[in-house]
Formats: C-alpha cells, structure tokens, sequence
C-alpha cells in the first residue's frame, strides 16, 4: 500500500470544504464558497421574507439600511425574547461553522443584547449605534438534527437591526511546536505540564481542538446540560504519555440534575472521577491514579437523571508529561473557502509556532490533469480596533509568493501565505492561489486577532553583539515575548541612544529590550558616570529592573488575547537568563532632582553578557520648571495590611509597621493616596458612662503623628475617615450601626455619634486636614437602597457637616442634596454632567473596576500600557477631580482559592470574584489585574514561610499611572503659568498655551476613542513642557 502523504493526512483530519468531481480544468465554471442561510439579502416576495419569519416579538425589514444594502430589525420591549429564524437548515452534526452579520441598534436603545446562532448554540453580543461587524464559529452538536439559525434580541428595550448575514464552514488551524506537538486554543505547555483551559467567550465558542463529542447546549460562554446531554474532551500531546490529571470544573447556575464526570484511555472503559450538584457546584479533583501513565484521556461530562439542568462554563484540565516536553502556547485561527475550481480540495494545516503568522494550506489535484501553479497572494485590512488605533480604509498589507511549478494528477502541493497583520487589531485576510495564467483557483478568508503582543510597529535599534540584539522603546509599550526587533535603520537613518526628558522633581521611564538568538546570561549591569550641563551640581538616578511575565490564560475581555503578558516589575538579579529568540526588557526609572539643572545630561549603560560587553548611550533632557510638591488630581486607592502580612509571612509589630511604611512611601513616589495610611496608627475612640452621661473619648496622638507624616511630606491628598457606629453595605447586602448598644437611628446613637463625630470634625479643622477627609461607607448602593443611603448621610450631614460624603454612585434625583463626593463609574460622566455638579459645589470623582472593559480606558493587564498614563489625561479633559480604585494589592480571592491556600499572583494574573455571596469554590473572573497594582515577593506564597522585610513589586500599569499623576501636573503648571501671562498681557503666548490645555483628539477624543501609542502622548506632553518654559522667561 502506498503511504499517504502529509498533506493527505491532513485533508482528512481536517474534513475539506471544496471537492468537486474531476472535469476539463480549463472548461470547468468557478465554484464560489456558498453562503448556507436562505435568502441573506433579505428579498421580500408576495409571500414575505423567504426562508426566514419573526419569532417572539415585533420587527419589519428595511430597504437601503446599511452601504444600500437591506436589513431585517427586531424590536424589545425590555423583558421579551425575539428574532428573526430561518427555516430549518441541514447543518452537518459535528461541522464547523461561521456565522457573521452586520447589527447595530438605535440610539434609544438600552439594556439587554443581540442574540445571533442555531438554537442550540448561541451567542450574546453588545452592538453598538453604528454598524459592526459581528460573529462567532461554533460546531454542531453531534446528536443535532435539523436546526435553525436566529438573529434577535434577549430583554433590549429598542429597535435593533441585522443586515447581511453569512453562514459557511470553515476549517481549523492549530499550531505545531517540535517535536510535531499539536495545541489549539486554550492548550499550553509549561513546566513539562499540559494545560486546557478553554475561554468559551473565544471567537469559536465551543469548539477546541480537544473537543471529540459534542451532546449539549451552549449559550455565549458555557454549557448547558440536560437530560441526556454529554461532552467529551480527548486530551493527548503527541510523542509525550501523561503522568497524572487533574480537572477543576464549576457550575455556574443549577436547576435540577447531577454533573457526572468519569474518565477513560480508550473511549469505551470509563472509570467515575466525581460528581457535581447545586450543593458542590465546583472544585478540582485528581484523575484516578489507575489510568496513568496515559498517551490520551478522554473526559466525559454528562447530566445525570432527569430535571431541567444545569451549566457548566468552567473546564480546566491539566497533566505532567513524561520526558521533557516543549513549552509554548496554542492558537487556533479559521479558514473558510470563498471560491474553488472543480476538481480540487484543499485543506489548512498546522501553523508552526515560529511562524504563527503563516498560514500553510494543501492543495490536491483531483482533475485527472496535471495543474499549473502560479503565485499565491493575500492582503488584509483592520476589521475592528481592538486598541483604538487611528483606522484606515483599504488594504493594510498584502504580498505575493510565486509556487510556479506543475502539480500531477492526484498529487498534493503545499503553499502558503506569509502575513504582516497589524498588532493589536483584528485582521480580515484574503487569500489567493492562482494557475499560471493568473486565474484564481482557490480563494479564502481568515480573521486574525493579533493581540497587542504581536505588534512590532514601534521601538529603536541600538546594537549587537554576537547573538545578542538591544533595542529600546518607550515605557507604555508592553513588549511581546516574541516580536521580532526593530529595524537598523529607517528612511536610511540610524536610531538614536535611549532618549527621555522630564522636569526637576520628576521620574520618567524607558525599557531597553535585550533579545538573544542562542542562550546568554546577564552578568552585570552598570550606570555610567553622568556627563551634565555646567554648574551642575545634583545629578539624576537611573534605578533598573526586570520585565517580568505573567501568563494570562482568561482574556479579560474579547479585545485581549492568551498570552505572556509584561506586568510585574521586580529588582534585577543576575545573573539573569536570556532564552533563544525571546525578549527581555530591562525597565530604567530616572529621577530628576528638584535641585538639578536644565539641559541634556549624557551617560550610559554598560551590559556585561556571555555576548561580551555592550554599551548604551543614555541622554536625558531635564526642563527648565520644577514639578509642584503638591499633587492636584485627587486619588484614593485601596491599600490593606492583612495581604501585606499574610504574603510577607509578618508575625512581628515592628515588621508589620516596618512594611506597611514601605508600601506607603512607594504610593506617595507614585502620587497617589491610599485610602489609609492609618492602619497602626488609628484615631482612638472609647465611649465611656451609661445613659445620658455616655460620652465619647477621643486620642488623636498616635494619627497625628502618621498624618503629620504621610499627609505632609507624603503629600497624600485624600483619605477615607473610618466611622465608629455608622452602619454599610453594597447593593447585596446593608446593615446598621450601633453604638454602646444603641442601634442607628435610636436617639441616644444620635447623640454619641455627634459627640465623636464632631470631636473628629473639629480636630481636623484645627490640624488643617478637614479637606483632605472623606467618608466611603456605602458602596454602588442599587435603587432599592437609596432611602437607606439618603437617611446615613442625613446622619452625618448632622454630626460632622464639614466632613465631605463620598458615594459610588452617579447622580440621582433621589440623592441629590446628600453627596458632596460623587464616585462613578466613567462611563457615567460627560463635561456637562461634572460641570452641573461642580457648579452645585459638589466634587466629581470617577473609578473604575472590573468595569468597565473595553472600549474603555482599563486597569487590566492585557490592555495596552499606556490605558492608566491616559486616565488623568482624561480626568483634565472632562474636568473630574479625582480618581479611586478599590484595591492596589487584592492577590487573593478566597472564594477561588479556599484557606488556607492563598493564590499565587507571579502565576495566576486572574483577579477571581469573592464576596456578594459567591460559593466557596467559585471561580469567575473579575479581570487580569483588577485591584493588583502591586506584587508580593516573587515566591511562592504556600511554600514560602520566612519573613520578607522588601517592599512592594511595582507593576508596568503602576508606573504609567504615574506618569499620568505627573502628566496631569504638566497641565496644571501650564495653566498658573498661562494665568499669570495672561495678567501680564502676553496675549501672543496665552492664546498657544490655552490651545494646548486642551487634549489633542489623537490623544483622547471621547472615553472610547483614544491612542495606545505613548509617542503621541509624550509628543503633545513636550509641547505643553517647551510653552511652559517659554512662559517663565
């Protein structure tokens, strides 16, 4: 028997889209990709729309909607389900398919979403006022029979529209690491052990490449089980037997029914692993020790008994792999046939994981002739920004490869497309290969998503040296593992050496890349001595640390893709190891002293390697202005001893305290206030008597002596005022006060509570702190709570009215007259929302969360660096004054991570809700980093006993807040400069200078539209440096 090639092999795994019977080549008509839903034009004829009728609630179609082209609307009244379904169609069980579509909805619309996929499988997805393009792949449930497919809404109150929807299948492309290791999406390999962790938010839904059957439900991002439903994953890593297996799973709604998990090595013996109920919706077991060593595991999850079910939307599986094993990250894109000649198939392959970015197809000849090859082509255009860069239209990119050879009846052929894609966008690729004659044979699609990690589009050359490669780039890039370096030279010029600028008083950052092509070490590293301007007495300091990673296996949101993402930035020790073809930044803060002088300083850093020794020019441009002491954005930040104590294993007082300073010191170098900076020095209050002769007792003498401290050279400008007495709550839940054992609202709590309460009003007068103080004791109350919001601050509007009210909440009529402090969230505020609050004399803050996500500024790590340097920038454009955040250094979910374990965050970046009556065990994402600014030591936290003195790890989102706290600082200077030019008549300047207090629009034209490019923000920040400087002449 002939050996089937390769390419053969593959066409068969991957189930070809397109083959035609043999025929004339040359006589044969083309055979375009056929789009598989009935009428998508939506044609109306006598009888209606055919092939498709509205389901469930109102809706008509529309001539002309979208580019000329009609549309069908559905129309909710906030509480009803409808769509638009086509008749039944004749899906293949267990096929691959994508489904795409324009929507958007009408500008009144609100609440709830659009709908779109079979009955079985669907999708829920935010659409815009514009049109978007929208869509997802799916597979087939295998015991499906015929099927429909529906675009609608669920509970939206409004008009939403859908034009142009297509259905077709696609094929699957994984990677393949050496040696022939296969891993799609949600597949990794690290530390000789495999990992599936599947984000069914994913483009493709329910299919990875694991899936083998497919006997269930699925909705948007998890599974939906009922009597009879089953899933089953093939785990396997080709070349490599497991060891062992363990599997973490969760329920995360339950009617009726039992999860029933079993596990097998060969499809057909199963062996029970556990079992899962509304009592125990989720926990991690070990797969039973009799089934290894394993070259494949199959798993099975089946609903047990009758009942209305249950969902599951979390399947982790992980195993040791015997041998060693390679490390790396899988990926899955989809290729769907547009157009292909009679007589021939052709199928994707795997992508190699050094060149992700090629996608290799096959080609057989069925035709009975030979076939001449010509050139394969391909060209891509931005679909969607998924980091809000400036879009242009047409193609992007495109290249061509000739593979002119002839390909013999019944032979297969291999060609490719090597792709450039823009970082951090969407790419829409069309492929082509071409006859001899320039006809088109065959032509496909692909969208790839290629994350911020992947964009090479900025950075400067330095130097080599045997192997090794130095490039540097500003520090609000967040440099991939894997792009490749910069070039030598652009438009024939050569780069600069590192080049910053910043004013006296100022810390400003850049990170030098090092990126080996075999393996080195980092020896040493050296700062060299400064060569500064004349009568320079005060020189600046560079202090460097490492680039660290984290692996983000949850995207926080569909802008962001898996990956290893920089983010922690710890003390460099060496040596330090370099990998072949990986990046390693070194990330350089300067400090600028308030008594340096203006002018170019010069130095440079020396890198001792296995390489040899390198030499980095440095130059930093010190201004001629001095940054203000005081810091003019307000900030209030979460910040507890109980994780500082716990992750640094501190039992000792003085070490406790020893510690806490330190991370107060690296929050007032930030500017930034923490909510506390009292936690071991708390304002001592004791009630004392009975009765009417009950009064408070109040020492100041241990807060006075940190206040003095942090709120003088700290600089803190704001801290949140604890309230003995005074009662709390979220929207899930709230509780009274007491008092000495009098409840809250009792007259006798009323007077003690005045009487502390004033005793603290009045000694903040004194000290001169009373502006600086806030109360937070509810938190994002909901209507429901309001009443009992309103009647707290009417209690301390009557014991303390000079203590401000800070609520998380937007304005509402219902609370109006009671807030001083209003906290939203920032998608809440327009300038004129903050201006009417402002001019009632009321204060306007924003935060921001686990929300909002994307298209907005984030504080997540897989969103762009320069995200958190912008929000102040955005805090001056809308005029907000001051800015929170819950928590710096929340590291550990105890509802994901149960005691007495504590999470890992070197290893898991993921920020797990607790809380709100959240299950032990529970495990859903709030988002990579929320609330985690700051990093513990680099240990680990369960193994790791003895006490740790160091301070805090800063992170890459820490440091750019900074600069943003700073940029803000640049603006404000502008203005008192601007204002005094403005008495002295220098009407030439001002006019400038007030141009220039205005946000560019490439920097930030609305919340939702602005740069990820710190260039453009450094570049407007120079100008306002350089009218500053011309201001003080």
């Amino acid at each position: 028997m002939k050996k089937p090639s390769l390419c053969s092999l593959m066409l068969l795994l991957f189930a070809l889209l397109a083959i035609a019977p043999a025929a004339d080549l040359h006589a044969a008509d083309d055979m375009s990709g056929t789009n598989l839903l009935p009428n998508p034009g939506f044609v109306r004829s006598e009888a209606g729309l055919e092939g498709w009728k509205l389901v469930g609630c109102q809706g008509k179609k529309h001539d002309s909607a979208f580019d000329g082209n009609p549309a069908v609307s559905v129309v909710g009244n906030g509480s009803d389900h409808g769509f638009w379904r086509t008749d039944d169609l004749g899906l293949e069980p267990g096929g691959l398919y994508e489904l795409v579509f324009q929507a958007r909805q009408s500008p009144d619309s609100s609440g709830g979403c659009a709908v779109a996929g079979p009955s079985r499988v669907n999708r829920d997805f935010g659409i815009g006022t514009d049109w978007g393009r929208h869509g997802f792949v799916f597979v087939v449930p295998h015991d499906s029979r015929a099927d429909y497919v529906r675009l609608g809404q669920w509970q939206a109150k409004g008009e939403l529209f859908f034009a142009m929807p297509l259905l077709r299948r696609v094929m699957p492309s994984h990677v393949v690491m050496p040696p022939g290791v296969e891993l799609g999406e949600g597949e990794w390999i690290a530390e000789n052990r495999y990992h599936f962790a599947p984000d069914y938010n994913w483009r493709g839904a329910n299919y990875h490449r694991p899936l083998l059957k497919n006997g269930a439900g699925f909705n948007s991002n998890r599974w939906i089980f009922a009597p009879g439903a089953e899933v089953i994953y093939n785990h396997r890593v080709d070349g490599f037997r497991q060891l062992n297996g363990r599997l973490s799973l969760q329920i995360n709604h339950h009617v009726e029914g039992v999860l029933r998990v079993d596990a097998s090595v060969d499809g057909s013996n199963w062996v029970k692993v556990a079992e899962f109920d509304g009592q125990r919706r989720g926990g991690t077991v070990d797969l039973p020790r009799e089934l290894f060593p394993a070259h494949k595991v199959f798993v099975r999850l089946a609903q047990k008994g009758e009942g209305a079910g249950f969902q599951v939307n979390v399947y982790d599986y992980e195993a040791a792999l015997e041998g060693k094993a390679p490390e790396g990250e899988g990926s899955t894109i989809f290729v769907a046939t547009t157009k292909c000649l009679e007589g021939l198939a052709v199928g994707a392959l795997p992508r190699s994981v050094r060149r992700l970015h090629t996608i290799q197809m096959c080609l057989t000849n069925l035709t009975g002739k030979a076939l001449r090859i010509g050139d394969a082509t391909w060209r891509t255009e931005r679909e969607a920004t998924l980091t809000r860069k400036p879009t242009k239209g047409g193609a992007r990119q495109k290249g061509v490869f000739p593979f002119r050879h002839k390909l013999a009846p019944g032979k297969d052929s291999v060609f490719w497309f090597d792709l450039e894609l823009d970082g951090g966008v969407e790419n829409a690729v069309s492929l082509a290969l071409h006859d001899a004659d320039g006809r088109t044979i065959w032509s496909g699609e692909s969208t790839i998503r290629a994350g911020m990690l992947d964009d090479a589009s900025y950075g400067y050359w330095l130097t080599e040296k045997d192997g090794l490669r130095v490039w540097w780039c500003e520090s609000g890039w967040k440099v991939g593992r894997n792009r490749p370096a910069p070039s030598r030279t652009v438009n024939g010029r050569t780069m600069p050496p590192v080049r910053i600028a910043a004013a006296r008083g100022e810390y400003e950052a850049a990170q030098v890349v090092l990126q080996p092509s075999r393996d080195l070490e980092l020896m040493h590293v050296e700062v060299g001595p400064w060569r500064a301007p004349r009568k320079a007495n005060s020189l600046p300091t560079v202090r460097i640390e490492e680039v660290a990673y984290v692996h983000v296996t949850h995207p926080t949101d569909d802008t962001c893709v898996r990956g290893w993402y920089p983010d922690p930035l710890p003390p460099l020790k060496m040596p330090l190891s370099l990998k072949p073809d990986v990046n390693q930044p070194l990330w350089l803060t300067f400090w600028v002293p308030r008594e340096a002088v203006a002018g170019d300083y010069k130095s440079s850093i020396k890198l001792h390697t296995t390489a040899g020794n390198l030499e980095i020019p440095l130059v930093l441009h010190v201004y001629d202005f001095e940054l203000p002491c005081e810091t003019h954005l307000r900030s209030a930040l979460g910040l507890g001893t109980g994780a500082i104590n716990a992750y640094h294993k501190l039992v000792n007082e003085a070490d406790k305290l020893a510690v806490f300073e330190k991370y107060l010191q690296n929050f007032a170098e930030h500017r930034i206030s923490p909510y506390s900076f009292y936690d071991y020095a708390p304002i001592d209050v004791r009630f004392v008597g009975e009765g009417t002769n009950a009064r408070a007792v109040v020492d100041f003498s241990k807060f006075d002596h940190a206040a003095e401290r942090w709120l003088g050279k700290g600089g803190f400008n704001s801290f949140v005022l604890p309230l003995h007495g005074m009662g709390g709550g979220t929207f899930h839940s709230r509780h009274l006060g007491n008092i000495a054992g009098y409840q809250e609202g009792t007259p006798e709590h009323a007077r003690l509570f005045k009487d502390y309460l004033g005793q603290i009003e009045t000694h903040l007068k004194q000290r001169g702190w009373i502006d600086r103080a806030f109360t937070y004791w509810f938190d994002e109350p909901d209507p429901k709570d309001y009443e009992f919001v309103v009647a707290g601050m009417k209690r301390l509007k009557d014991a303390a009215p000079g203590i401000k009210r800070m609520l998380t909440e937007q304005p509402e009529k219902e609370l109006i007259g009671h807030v001083d402090i209003w906290c939203a969230l920032t998608p809440e505020w327009t300038p004129e929302r903050v201006r009417e609050r402002q001019h009632a004399g009321e204060e306007v803050w924003w935060y921001i969360c686990t929300g909002p996500k994307a298209p907005y500024v984030t504080e997540f790590i897989d969103h762009p660096g320069t995200e958190l340097r912008l929000w102040p920038w955005q805090s001056w454009q809308y005029g907000v004054n001051g800015i929170l955040i819950w928590a710096t250094i929340y590291w550990n979910s105890p509802v994901a991570y149960p005691p007495p374990v504590l999470q890992n965050p070197w290893k898991d970046p993921m920020s797990w809700v607790s809380g709100y009556g959240t299950p032990v065990g529970t495990r859903n994402p709030w988002g990579n980093g929320d609330g985690r600014f700051l990093y513990p030591p680099r240990r680990d936290p369960n193994a790791s006993n003895e006490p740790c003195l160091d301070g805090p790890v800063s992170s890459i989102r820490w440091e750019n807040l900074r600069d943003g706290m700073e940029d803000y600082e640049y603006f404000w200077l502008l203005k008192q400069r601007m204002e005094r030019a403005q008495a002295d008549r220098k009407n030439s300047l001002v006019n400038e200078a007030r141009k220039l207090l205005e946000v560019p629009e490439n920097v930030s034209r609305d919340l939702t539209h602005f740069t990820v490019d710190p260039r453009k923000i450094l570049e407007h920040r120079a100008r306002i440096a350089e009218m500053i400087e011309r201001l003080s002449d």
